[in-house]
């Protein structure tokens, strides 16, 4: 028996060594191969407020959908746990402040967001005060200072807390230390995750802003259009330098960002992470420190393009199709109010910005519609003229064909392209001038009828008949209160949803100012008439 007892001791002894040096050997593999514990973002949590119809206060106008919005999105793209709070009163708010250490648990792990929507004040001192929807004039009392929250913030369990306020918090904010460390992004990332923070981003106004006709306010528009920009890892002192781009109308409007009074915080910031990026992190496989083979190119890759400039032109053999470069910038998008014809659809103005790109000169005509489909579906049958009596779906079954023959990726413009393209550096109301019989065939010049591609005078970028003759098919979906809700900055896609395609450009048998830059349209995937056709963008690969 004791022979028996030893001989157990001696093996769970030697399994014992046997995984330590088996962990040890592990350890030593992956600091020999490069690989790191991937990141821990930890868990979001969100309180978002949004005020609107105060009592005894000016009823504002975009707080409620300020805050839906913003709670949408940091839920669906950021995971977020969110809970959204609309009117608070006194005690609603107060009881709801309170509750935040409750929220989160982990000094090391949790993140905090808060995101307010509503009237403030600030004394003389400095101090700032949300209203909530009880509040009277003049009564500080029925406010609920910054200061207090701050208090309860320091107390509450969490590594990064940030306040967005869309109204005022606290006239001094301490801005954080402006230094440029020689870090790489992994380094500087796993700084921001390791060091504790707790800021501010503030509006710098009392209340939210809005342009007229907007459906969300200045600084939740741009909040908005940041967060859905990002792709991967956005820190807060980024936002806010994203937020500092648009122009604003007076310096009281612009955005404040800095670490909260009475806190002793270090070079930590609040780290937005997407659901992709959290994601990515803890599932990419580590790489080695290696090189890795690149993987084989595919046969049928046509060769890259070189290098464009504008004024650069293309062509593809197999459509007989001519491409023009048009080359990346930013441009204010929508028209302003009181331009003649517009829908409200069309604004408010916004910034947006996309990478470069090769249009089609001419809108598809009927000949390399042929070329690529074998039959003419046009009313009209011209070879010269543009195709017609085609749907949304019809351009797509071109485009796979075009793409197959070629191996190069085609497409259907962005409504942002398109626009951006139309403009061509310039602020013309149509494409390329403000006459339109210079450059669109319309109502009053046409007959109704389509005439042959390029007659009309080309804009900027050498391109012909944006505005007018056939309506163009965009790839984007329809939604009229797109630009109201603030879409990407970047490279806009459209909305993610929608029964209905954009088009536009109008046409020959459009009045004149719907053949305008700006204006939008839309119709089913599925419909055809005879003045609707599209044109062509051609990837940079």
């Amino acid at each position: 028996m004791a022979w028996q007892q030893k001989r157990r001791q001696l093996r769970t002894t030697l399994i014992g060594l046997m995984l330590l040096f088996s962990s040890a050997l592990m350890i030593m593999n992956a600091a020999a191969s490069g690989q790191t514990e991937p990141p821990d973002f930890g868990k979001y949590y969100a309180l978002v407020i949004g005020n609107q119809s105060y009592r005894h206060l000016e009823e504002l106008t975009t707080a409620r959908a300020d805050a839906k919005e913003i709670a949408k999105l940091l839920e669906e793209r950021y995971g977020f746990e969110v809970e959204l709070l609309l009117d608070g009163d006194r005690e609603r708010m107060l009881w709801t402040l309170s509750q935040l250490p409750k929220r989160t648990t982990s000094k090391d792990r949790d993140n905090l967001l808060i995101y307010y929507a509503g009237h403030g004040q600030l004394d003389r001192n400095g101090a700032g005060r949300w209203l909530p929807v009880d509040a009277e004039a003049e009564d500080e009392s029925n406010g609920i200072p910054t200061s207090s929250l701050t208090d309860i913030l320091s107390s509450v369990q969490a590594r990064h807390i940030l306040v967005l306020s869309d109204s005022v918090y606290s006239a001094s904010l301490q801005l954080p230390d402006n230094a440029r460390l020689k870090e790489s992004r992994e380094e500087r990332l796993r700084r921001l995750l390791e060091t504790p923070s707790l800021t501010a981003l503030t509006s710098g106004s009392d209340r939210p802003m809005h342009e007229a006709g907007a459906k969300h306010s200045l600084f939740a528009r741009n909040v908005l259009i940041s967060l859905r920009d990002n792709r991967d890892v956005l820190s807060g002192r980024s936002l806010f330098g994203r937020l500092l781009k648009p122009v604003y109308q007076s310096t009281e409007l612009l955005p404040r960002y800095g670490h909260l009074v009475r806190t002793n915080q270090k070079q930590g910031d609040f780290l937005f992470a997407t659901r992709h990026a959290q994601n990515s992190f803890q599932t990419e496989p580590a790489r080695p420190a290696q090189a890795q083979a690149a993987p084989p190119q595919q046969q049928a890759a046509a060769p890259p393009l070189p290098q464009p400039k504008q004024g650069d032109a293309l062509m593809n053999e197999a459509a007989g199709m001519e491409f023009v470069y048009v080359p990346g910038g930013c441009f204010k998008m929508g028209s302003p109010v009181g331009e003649k014809g517009r829908f409200d659809w069309e604004g408010p103005e916004h910034e947006v910005c996309v990478n470069g790109f090769w249009m089609s000169r001419y809108e598809v005509t009927q000949e390399q519609w042929l070329k690529i489909m074998g039959s003419n579906p046009s009313s009209l049958k011209k070879n010269q003229h543009p195709v017609e009596n085609v749907s949304w779906h019809d351009a797509q079954e071109f485009l796979a064909r075009l793409n197959k023959r070629s191996g190069r990726t085609y497409r259907l413009p962005t409504e942002a392209e398109w626009e951006y393209a139309c403009r061509a550096g310039g602020g013309g109301k149509y494409c390329g001038s403000d006459n339109p019989d210079a450059v669109a065939w319309h109502e009053e010049n046409s007959s109704g009828s389509t005439r042959p591609a390029g007659r009309k005078q080309a804009n900027a970028f050498g391109l012909h008949d944006m505005s007018g003759n056939v309506w163009e098919w965009c790839a984007d979906k329809f939604d009229k209160n797109y630009y109201a809700i603030g879409g990407a900055r970047n490279n806009p896609r459209g909305p993610a949803d929608g029964d209905e395609q954009v088009v536009r450009g109008g046409s020959a048998g459009s009045r004149a100012h719907n053949c305008r830059a700006a204006f939008r349209f839309k119709n089913r995937p599925d419909y055809r008439e005879n003045l609707i056709g599209f044109r062509v963008v051609m990837q940079q690969e």
